[in-house]
């Protein structure tokens, strides 16, 4: 690779990559240093040109060497500050791409895949064996089950539905860490979004919202935004008694559109709010448990918002429940 490519090839990666990035040649001296590396650091790019990173570092452990540089190392600054590094190096033609970051970061990236995977197990055992229970029950049992046979196809039915809106959920927090969401804007009824939204949660909700969203259109993506609806009202469901009801509002004015869903349900303490947006954060642990969730809902709700340039806000407390609102400015 050409010094005039090299040189190239880091000005584009250093606009798209957020880690520090450096260029060594293949003696390990510093002929690159991105702004990133110098924040990082607290080296500027002066002051790591033609230096080698035992050079800009007291001690550089374990003895970097070169030549595969090692996944993770420790430097310590001239004043002694002690720094744990993640670095991936790619080789080029006489030296090395070098790219790192704040250690802990990467332990945070591990802890969050380690919550992925725990979340996603717990989440979907049960469907999953209760699937499992009954088709073998129909099977080896096809006499004695006769009698219940629709039942237990309609509890398989109902359990394949919750394995799927699992992983839809999976998927949309995927393209949201992607940033991949938005695809279409079109002008919509907000009664025509309110339905696709119903559509997703199952036809027996549909029973208990009261809606206020007549003569109401708005600018957005449908199929996303009704999702994001769609989690916020499964949410007020899942923690409202039976039977009460969920208020749906809509209402129009010079900067967009904003929705609203109340409901009457349990509300939320004061000291969870500031969190309820967060990846795989759960209000009540001994609740969930019963009523399901994997603490993704109201996460892609708020990242949907956010997409279409607009924002979620909640308001609630103890017994006296929930308003979520929902704010899409106007766009064309």
């Amino acid at each position: 690779m050409t010094s005039l490519r090299v040189d190239v090839a880091f000005a584009s990666l250093e606009r798209v990559i957020s880690d520090a990035i450096a260029v060594l040649s293949s003696e390990g001296i510093v002929t690159a240093w991105s702004a990133a590396a110098a924040s990082l650091t607290g080296i500027g790019h002066e002051a790591a040109q033609g230096k080698s990173l035992d050079q800009l570092f007291s001690r550089v452990e374990p003895s970097l060497g070169f030549a595969p540089v090692p996944a993770s190392f420790t430097v310590w600054s001239k004043d002694e500050t002690r720094r744990a590094l993640h670095a991936t190096a790619l080789s080029i033609e006489d030296g090395w791409f070098l790219s790192f970051g704040a250690q802990q970061r990467f332990d945070a990236i591990d802890r969050l895949k380690s919550e992925i995977v725990t979340a996603v197990s717990h989440e979907l055992k049960t469907p999953i064996a209760t699937i499992k229970a009954f088709a073998t029950t129909l099977r080896e049992n096809p006499d004695n089950t006769a009698h219940a046979r629709g039942e237990y196809l309609a509890t398989i039915e109902h359990e394949a539905d919750r394995l799927a809106h699992a992983v839809e959920q999976l998927l949309l927090a995927a393209r949201v860490d992607a940033q991949h969401l938005m695809t279409r804007r079109e002008r919509v009824s907000a009664d025509a979004l309110l339905d696709r939204a119903l559509e997703r949660i199952g036809a027996s909700a549909a029973a208990r919202i009261e809606r206020h969203t007549q003569g109401v259109a708005l600018s957005c993506d449908p199929e996303l935004l009704a999702q994001a609806v769609a989690n916020v009202i499964d949410n007020a469901l899942k923690f409202s008694s039976d039977g009460s009801p969920i208020a749906i509002e809509a209402e129009h004015h010079d900067e967009g559109t904003t929705l609203r869903v109340r409901d009457r349900g349990i509300g939320i303490a004061t000291e969870h709010l500031p969190y309820i947006f967060e990846r795989f954060y759960r209000v009540e642990r001994t609740l969930s448990a019963s009523t399901g969730g994997y603490g993704l809902g109201l996460f892609v709700a708020r990242e949907i918002a956010q997409a279409h340039g607009g924002k979620i806000e909640v308001e609630s407390a103890p017994r006296q429940g929930t308003t979520f609102t929902l704010r899409i400015p106007e766009r064309a």
